[in-house]
């Protein structure tokens, strides 16, 4: 099992799960999705330098993720 494949593949699932959130907001804005993310990444807002934000953090949390998954299936006694 791969950090990088699962890293990638999980920043790229939070990402473009972003982004349709995003785009659904723009669309739909009365079931705005923003209030959701707002809490969860620090710093996001509707404005370009708050979504460029929530990108980065997304990418992160995915690599975050990923790390402790990997490690976890490695070191794990079971498996």
């Amino acid at each position: 099992m791969s950090i990088n494949r699962i890293g990638f593949a999980l920043s790229s699932v939070l990402v473009v799960s972003y982004a349709l959130c995003l785009v659904f907001d723009q669309l739909l804005p009365q079931f705005s999705m923003h209030e959701l993310w707002a809490p969860l990444l620090p710093g996001f807002s509707l404005t370009p330098i708050g979504i460029v934000v929530g990108f980065i953090e997304l990418i992160a949390y995915g690599w975050y993720i990923a790390v402790l998954y990997v490690l976890a299936h490695r070191y794990s006694p079971v498996g």
